[in-house]
Protein backbone atom coordinates (compact mmCIF):
# COMPACT_ATOMS: atom_id res chain seq x y z
CA UNK A 1 0.00 0.00 0.00
CA UNK A 2 1.34 3.74 -0.43
CA UNK A 3 1.14 5.29 3.29
CA UNK A 4 1.95 9.41 3.19
CA UNK A 5 3.48 10.66 6.76
CA UNK A 6 3.97 13.37 7.66
CA UNK A 7 6.26 15.30 4.12
CA UNK A 8 6.96 11.34 2.82
CA UNK A 9 5.68 9.24 0.63
CA UNK A 10 6.10 5.25 0.92
CA UNK A 11 5.72 2.66 -0.78
CA UNK A 12 5.01 -0.86 2.21
CA UNK A 13 5.34 -4.22 1.05
CA UNK A 14 4.88 -7.89 2.23
CA UNK A 15 5.74 -7.76 5.75
CA UNK A 16 6.88 -4.09 6.01
CA UNK A 17 5.23 -2.22 9.26
CA UNK A 18 5.19 1.60 9.81
CA UNK A 19 3.93 3.29 13.19
CA UNK A 20 1.86 6.31 12.74
CA UNK A 21 2.45 8.53 15.48
CA UNK A 22 -0.26 9.85 18.03
CA UNK A 23 -1.96 12.79 15.38
CA UNK A 24 -0.02 12.19 13.09
CA UNK A 25 -1.11 13.71 9.38
CA UNK A 26 -1.24 10.78 7.23
CA UNK A 27 -2.90 9.30 4.06
CA UNK A 28 -3.04 5.64 3.07
CA UNK A 29 -3.61 4.35 -0.97
CA UNK A 30 -4.42 0.89 -2.09
CA UNK A 31 -2.20 -0.18 -5.30
CA UNK A 32 -3.03 -2.36 -8.09
CA UNK A 33 -3.19 -5.60 -5.89
CA UNK A 34 -5.91 -6.87 -3.75
CA UNK A 35 -3.83 -6.71 -0.35
CA UNK A 36 -4.64 -7.22 3.15
CA UNK A 37 -3.34 -4.94 5.80
CA UNK A 38 -3.22 -5.52 9.49
CA UNK A 39 -3.91 -2.18 11.62
CA UNK A 40 -3.39 -2.03 15.06
CA UNK A 41 -4.66 1.20 16.92
CA UNK A 42 -4.00 2.17 19.86
CA UNK A 43 -5.69 4.89 22.22
CA UNK A 44 -3.61 8.08 23.19
CA UNK A 45 -4.81 7.72 26.65
CA UNK A 46 -3.44 4.13 26.74
CA UNK A 47 -0.08 5.00 25.75
CA UNK A 48 0.12 8.32 28.07
CA UNK A 49 -0.65 6.57 30.90
CA UNK A 50 1.99 3.00 30.14
CA UNK A 51 4.99 5.48 29.45
CA UNK A 52 6.80 7.29 32.00
CA UNK A 53 8.03 10.18 29.43
CA UNK A 54 4.82 10.76 27.91
CA UNK A 55 5.16 14.59 27.35
CA UNK A 56 7.06 13.84 24.28
CA UNK A 57 6.19 11.06 21.88
CA UNK A 58 7.91 10.68 18.68
CA UNK A 59 8.48 7.38 16.95
CA UNK A 60 10.51 6.72 13.99
CA UNK A 61 9.65 3.17 13.00
CA UNK A 62 9.11 2.14 9.43
CA UNK A 63 10.72 -0.88 7.86
CA UNK A 64 11.08 -0.10 4.26
CA UNK A 65 14.01 2.75 5.29
CA UNK A 66 15.23 1.46 8.55
CA UNK A 67 14.88 -2.56 8.53
CA UNK A 68 17.74 -3.46 6.70
CA UNK A 69 20.40 -1.67 9.53
CA UNK A 70 18.58 -2.49 12.45
CA UNK A 71 16.71 -5.68 11.44
CA UNK A 72 16.91 -7.76 15.20
CA UNK A 73 14.82 -4.47 16.52
CA UNK A 74 12.17 -4.80 13.43
CA UNK A 75 12.20 -8.46 14.76
CA UNK A 76 11.18 -7.74 17.95
CA UNK A 77 8.21 -5.59 17.50
CA UNK A 78 7.04 -8.17 14.70
CA UNK A 79 6.93 -10.88 17.61
CA UNK A 80 5.14 -8.64 19.78
CA UNK A 81 2.16 -8.44 17.41
CA UNK A 82 2.24 -11.92 16.28
CA UNK A 83 1.79 -12.38 20.28
CA UNK A 84 -0.80 -9.80 20.64
CA UNK A 85 -2.52 -12.22 18.26
CA UNK A 86 -2.39 -15.41 19.63
CA UNK A 87 -3.53 -14.07 22.90
CA UNK A 88 -6.64 -12.45 21.21
CA UNK A 89 -7.59 -15.83 20.14
CA UNK A 90 -6.17 -17.93 22.55
CA UNK A 91 -6.85 -16.92 26.10
CA UNK A 92 -9.57 -17.35 27.95
CA UNK A 93 -12.67 -14.55 27.48
CA UNK A 94 -12.30 -13.28 31.42
CA UNK A 95 -8.18 -12.48 30.87
CA UNK A 96 -8.34 -10.86 27.52
CA UNK A 97 -8.47 -7.19 28.69
CA UNK A 98 -5.52 -7.87 30.90
CA UNK A 99 -3.88 -9.97 29.03
CA UNK A 100 -4.19 -7.67 25.73
CA UNK A 101 -3.23 -4.55 28.08
CA UNK A 102 0.03 -5.99 29.38
CA UNK A 103 1.23 -7.07 26.45
CA UNK A 104 1.04 -3.68 24.69
CA UNK A 105 2.17 -2.21 27.68
CA UNK A 106 5.11 -3.96 26.88
CA UNK A 107 5.65 -3.07 23.29
CA UNK A 108 4.87 0.04 23.90
CA UNK A 109 7.76 0.33 26.11
CA UNK A 110 9.96 -1.61 23.73
CA UNK A 111 9.27 0.91 21.19
CA UNK A 112 9.65 4.10 23.28
CA UNK A 113 13.00 3.36 23.56
CA UNK A 114 14.17 1.60 20.80
CA UNK A 115 12.40 3.87 18.18
CA UNK A 116 12.44 7.15 19.70
CA UNK A 117 13.56 9.58 17.39
CA UNK A 118 15.26 12.14 19.60
CA UNK A 119 17.35 9.12 21.09
CA UNK A 120 18.24 7.45 17.58
CA UNK A 121 17.51 9.53 14.71
CA UNK A 122 17.80 7.91 11.84
CA UNK A 123 21.11 6.05 13.04
CA UNK A 124 21.81 2.96 15.10
CA UNK A 125 24.15 4.02 17.71
CA UNK A 126 21.84 6.26 20.44
CA UNK A 127 22.47 9.51 22.34
CA UNK A 128 23.68 9.51 25.86
CA UNK A 129 20.74 9.17 28.31
CA UNK A 130 20.89 12.69 29.78
CA UNK A 131 21.43 14.27 26.45
CA UNK A 132 17.80 12.52 24.85
CA UNK A 133 16.05 14.00 28.06
CA UNK A 134 17.58 17.46 27.49
CA UNK A 135 16.20 17.38 24.02
CA UNK A 136 13.29 16.46 24.88
CA UNK A 137 13.04 19.01 27.08
CA UNK A 138 13.86 21.77 24.78
CA UNK A 139 11.19 20.35 22.31
CA UNK A 140 8.57 20.81 24.13
CA UNK A 141 9.17 23.66 25.81
CA UNK A 142 11.11 25.58 23.00
CA UNK A 143 8.96 28.74 22.21
CA UNK A 144 11.89 30.60 19.97
CA UNK A 145 14.99 30.36 17.46
CA UNK A 146 16.74 32.23 20.38
CA UNK A 147 15.46 30.15 23.10
CA UNK A 148 16.29 27.05 21.53
CA UNK A 149 19.90 27.80 20.87
CA UNK A 150 20.51 29.55 24.80
CA UNK A 151 19.12 25.87 25.75
CA UNK A 152 21.68 24.14 23.23
CA UNK A 153 24.52 26.22 24.03
CA UNK A 154 23.65 24.96 28.07
CA UNK A 155 23.67 21.42 26.71
CA UNK A 156 26.76 21.96 24.96
CA UNK A 157 28.30 23.55 28.01
CA UNK A 158 27.27 20.79 30.39
CA UNK A 159 28.67 18.00 28.27
CA UNK A 160 32.25 19.84 27.91
CA UNK A 161 32.06 20.59 23.66
CA UNK A 162 31.27 23.59 21.76
CA UNK A 163 28.17 24.81 20.54
CA UNK A 164 29.13 23.98 17.25
CA UNK A 165 30.19 20.81 17.62
CA UNK A 166 26.75 19.75 19.11
CA UNK A 167 25.31 21.21 16.88
CA UNK A 168 26.97 19.33 14.16
CA UNK A 169 26.28 16.03 15.75
CA UNK A 170 22.47 16.33 16.14
CA UNK A 171 22.41 16.91 12.06
CA UNK A 172 24.85 14.05 11.70
CA UNK A 173 22.46 12.06 13.84
CA UNK A 174 19.06 13.31 12.28
CA UNK A 175 19.54 15.53 8.56
CA UNK A 176 18.51 18.29 9.91
CA UNK A 177 19.39 20.81 12.68
CA UNK A 178 17.68 20.67 16.06
CA UNK A 179 15.98 24.09 15.19
CA UNK A 180 14.85 22.57 11.61
CA UNK A 181 13.40 19.65 13.68
CA UNK A 182 11.34 21.50 15.72
CA UNK A 183 10.38 23.79 12.86
CA UNK A 184 9.44 20.46 11.12
CA UNK A 185 6.92 19.54 14.08
CA UNK A 186 5.35 22.71 14.12
CA UNK A 187 4.51 22.62 10.40
CA UNK A 188 3.14 19.03 10.53
CA UNK A 189 0.65 21.07 13.61
CA UNK A 190 -0.09 23.68 11.56
CA UNK A 191 -0.83 20.92 8.63
CA UNK A 192 -3.57 19.48 10.77
CA UNK A 193 -5.23 23.11 11.05
CA UNK A 194 -5.15 23.35 7.61
CA UNK A 195 -7.30 20.58 6.76
CA UNK A 196 -9.56 20.43 9.77
CA UNK A 197 -10.33 24.34 9.94
CA UNK A 198 -10.79 27.44 7.90
CA UNK A 199 -8.53 29.93 10.00
CA UNK A 200 -6.51 32.27 8.42
CA UNK A 201 -3.24 31.14 7.60
CA UNK A 202 -1.80 34.11 9.80
CA UNK A 203 -3.40 32.79 13.03
CA UNK A 204 -2.50 29.07 12.27
CA UNK A 205 1.39 30.66 11.73
CA UNK A 206 0.54 32.03 15.13
CA UNK A 207 -0.67 29.22 16.86
CA UNK A 208 2.06 26.86 15.93
CA UNK A 209 4.41 29.22 17.59
CA UNK A 210 6.03 31.35 14.57
CA UNK A 211 6.47 35.08 14.94
CA UNK A 212 6.39 35.64 11.55
CA UNK A 213 3.63 34.22 8.80
CA UNK A 214 6.77 34.80 6.22
CA UNK A 215 9.15 32.18 8.30
CA UNK A 216 5.80 29.50 8.69
CA UNK A 217 5.60 30.05 4.76
CA UNK A 218 9.03 29.57 4.04
CA UNK A 219 9.98 26.68 6.71
CA UNK A 220 6.03 24.67 5.43
CA UNK A 221 6.82 24.95 1.51
CA UNK A 222 10.81 23.58 2.60
CA UNK A 223 9.07 20.48 4.51
CA UNK A 224 6.00 20.01 2.52
CA UNK A 225 6.74 21.78 -1.11
CA UNK A 226 4.50 24.15 -1.69
CA UNK A 227 2.96 26.86 0.73
CA UNK A 228 0.35 26.68 3.01
CA UNK A 229 -2.60 27.61 1.34
CA UNK A 230 -1.72 25.20 -1.52
CA UNK A 231 -1.62 22.75 1.01
CA UNK A 232 -5.03 23.17 1.88
CA UNK A 233 -6.22 23.73 -1.88
CA UNK A 234 -4.61 20.42 -2.73
CA UNK A 235 -5.76 18.18 0.08
CA UNK A 236 -8.78 19.55 2.43
CA UNK A 237 -12.42 17.58 1.70
CA UNK A 238 -15.29 17.70 3.14
CA UNK A 239 -16.48 14.81 4.88
CA UNK A 240 -19.17 13.78 2.07
CA UNK A 241 -16.14 13.53 -0.51
CA UNK A 242 -14.15 12.28 1.91
CA UNK A 243 -15.90 9.85 2.71
CA UNK A 244 -16.67 8.65 -0.87
CA UNK A 245 -13.01 8.53 -1.96
CA UNK A 246 -12.89 5.61 1.48
CA UNK A 247 -12.71 2.05 -0.22
CA UNK A 248 -12.23 -1.22 2.25
CA UNK A 249 -13.14 -4.42 3.14
CA UNK A 250 -13.02 -6.23 6.47
CA UNK A 251 -10.91 -9.65 6.18
CA UNK A 252 -11.22 -11.91 9.64
CA UNK A 253 -8.68 -11.20 12.05
CA UNK A 254 -7.85 -15.14 11.99
CA UNK A 255 -6.09 -14.78 8.47
CA UNK A 256 -3.44 -12.82 10.10
CA UNK A 257 -2.13 -15.62 12.21
CA UNK A 258 -1.27 -17.75 9.20
CA UNK A 259 0.88 -15.16 7.53
CA UNK A 260 4.59 -15.53 8.26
Amino acid sequence: MNIGIGDENLLLGENDIAIININEPHRITKTREDNEILFIQIEESFCRSVLPDSNYLFFYCCSPYHEKQTPEKYRSVKEYIARLLRVIFEKPERELKKNIENLLAAMLSYISYNFDFLRWGYGTKPFSEKLVKRLKQIAIHATSELDVQLRLKEIAAEAGVSLKHLSSDIKDRFGLTFQELLYYSKCVTASKLLLSTNKRIIDISLECGFSDAKYFVKYFRHFFHCIPSEFRKIHQADTQTLTAQVEYRYCPLSRALIQK
